[in-house]
């Protein structure tokens, strides 16, 4: 009778185990069905950088490196840093840092456009290259943080509640009331000086063509995130100075006469005809084939972005190729 009384009182105490068990996996399940989120998550591709800004991802997201995406990036929901906190709140971090919080690295987000759907999101440190939408009060830019693109707010309200601090910067215009304009033609023919640079900007076409010699006073920067088409994985330029037959073969090239040329785009090509005229790269997969020419200086703003060029045996660079600053 002992023996089956401690053998009952061992199944009873093994079933309230389990009954304990059973009880923490409902609660964790509880928790991770939309009552509770991560406080931080680490983009590295486009699938998760999509959930980690969306209304169920963390209020600080975390880059690692440099992330070019294919598709819009919208920053929705309406996500608090914790249960204390009084308003809600979004970080894209693009950058690394030591103990002591010193930026050490700045990381790159390259896409589309960045859509802001969420109240108080803040862009800290690193880049944008896109245009960016702002739908939301309480947009931040700080710590040096960069837009390689334009920044449109929906209101006067919004821009007004934005804070962009003295270290930051926007490469291409701020305006007010742009939010829908999100169609570009695909090419543009440059026939005088004054379209060159609005051709160049971040709402300028993937290719640019000539049909005559250009020159213009003044330096020039190519910049913004500009995809072929919406298929397209990575942004891409081309410089098409030259004239072709129905067989592509070139028929004249042309020379675009510029003190400096700025590339601040990714992947951008000069083809076939001559920049006369130094040229600074300041991001990768820069191009110069099929017999291009520059007539001046190619400066890179790293050994990374040199590494990452390509300049075919046709073509040719008559000054120095090197690495420098753009000053």
């Amino acid at each position: 009778m002992k023996r089956i009384s401690v053998l009952t009182t061992v199944l009873a105490l093994l079933a309230i185990v389990l009954i304990g068990c059973g009880a923490d996996g409902e609660e964790e399940t509880a928790e991770t069905d939309g009552t509770t989120r991560p406080t931080e998550l680490t983009a590295t591709n486009t699938q998760n950088l999509q959930e980690a800004v969306g209304p169920d991802g963390s209020w600080i997201i975390l880059f690692e490196d440099d992330l070019t995406v294919g598709e819009p990036i919208t920053v929705a929901g309406e996500v608090y840093e914790d249960e204390d906190a009084d308003a809600p709140r979004r970080k894209l971090a693009l950058y690394a840092q030591d103990a002591d919080r010193n930026v050490t690295a700045r990381y790159t987000l390259t896409a589309p456009r960045l859509i802001v759907d969420h109240a108080n999101t803040r862009v800290q440190a690193g880049v944008i290259a896109g245009n960016v939408f702002v739908q939301a009060d309480g947009f931040e830019l700080v710590s040096g943080a960069t837009i390689n693109g334009n920044l449109y707010f929906e209101s006067q309200a919004q821009r007004d509640s934005a804070n962009i601090d003295d270290s930051s910067t926007v490469m291409g215009e701020i305006s007010v009331g742009g939010v829908d304009a999100v169609s570009r033609a695909t090419e543009t023919t440059v026939t005088a000086a004054g379209e060159l640079q609005d051709a160049l900007g971040p709402n300028g076409p993937w290719i640019i063509l000539f049909e005559e010699d250009l020159e213009v006073d003044d330096e020039v920067t190519i910049f913004g995130a500009v995809y072929e088409d919406d298929g397209a994985e990575a942004p891409r330029r081309k410089l098409a100075l030259y004239a072709q037959d129905a067989d592509r073969n070139v028929t004249a090239r042309y020379t675009l006469t510029v003190p400096r040329l700025i590339v601040h785009h990714k992947n951008t090509r000069v083809q076939a005809g001559t920049i006369a005229g130094d040229v600074y790269v300041e991001e990768e997969g820069f191009e110069l084939t099929s017999g291009g020419t520059i007539d001046g200086d190619l400066t890179f703003a790293s050994e990374e972005l040199r590494d990452s060029a390509n300049i075919d045996d046709s073509s040719t660079v008559t000054g120095e190729i090197g690495i420098g600053t753009a000053e």
